[in-house]
């Protein structure tokens, strides 16, 4: 039995898992080009990567000193956002470097490893497929999934329940990340090369800089 056997490493995907931000931006500026407004840079958006659909729309719209619509409206503009990134999910989207690497050497030690993001399942799932990651992780919990999404504890107690593990931790990049986190009471650790770096609540968060540094830090929290 590895040093891990009954826990859960519980990882976040945009921004900890995968760089998708290329992606998430280009979505974003075919939809304020059809509004007839001004591209924005992906070193913008990046920050409210990890806070969905309408965030992103929201930034785009408010750079331009508009407000962004409200009701059916703005339903239906992040239904026509998400079928515009659905159709490009992976094109600039990479795996962090030495993703997989951490994941081989983590399920070596017995840990089971599952996804926690507030990117839709149905949106997560194929950009795992697509950048064969999806074979490492069950469950993969969106924000669809259940009732409540990050920053509620709920989607991290489900995983603990479905995985049966005794203990577990979050990897993730943001403060919505920590904040499911704690309110779990479960540690936490944030990827310094995230979308959330600089942001205060993170400020005593423990960091790892490289997905090379990770196992050996989980076996410390965890081992």
């Amino acid at each position: 039995m590895g040093r891990l056997s009954g826990a859960v490493c519980i990882f976040d995907l945009d921004g900890t898992l995968v760089d998708s931000a290329p992606d998430l931006s280009a979505a974003l500026n075919v939809m304020l080009e059809r509004a007839g407004l001004k591209p924005i840079s992906p070193d913008e958006t990046r920050p409210y990567v990890g806070e969905g659909a309408k965030a992103l729309l929201k930034l785009g719209y408010g750079r331009q000193g508009l407000e962004f619509p409200e009701g059916e409206e703005a339903d239906a503009l992040v239904n026509d956002y998400v079928e515009v990134y659905a159709s490009r999910i992976a094109d600039l989207s990479r795996p962090f470097p030495g993703l997989e690497g951490a994941l081989e050497q983590l399920q070596s030690e017995g840990a089971a490893l599952s996804v926690c993001t507030n990117k839709k399942e149905v949106l997560a799932r194929p950009l795992l497929e697509q950048l064969n990651l999806l074979h490492w992780f069950e469950p993969v919990i969106g924000s669809d999934t259940l009732e409540e999404r990050k920053p509620s504890p709920l989607p991290l107690q489900h995983i603990l329940n479905v995985t049966q593990a005794d203990r577990g931790i979050m990897i993730g990049d943001t403060h919505t990340d920590k904040r499911a986190a704690d309110a779990a009471n479960l540690p936490c650790v944030i990827a310094t090369f995230g979308y959330g770096r600089g942001d205060e609540a993170l400020a005593d968060a423990s960091w790892f800089e490289r997905f090379e540094d990770l196992p050996d830090l989980i076996l410390q929290q965890l081992g």
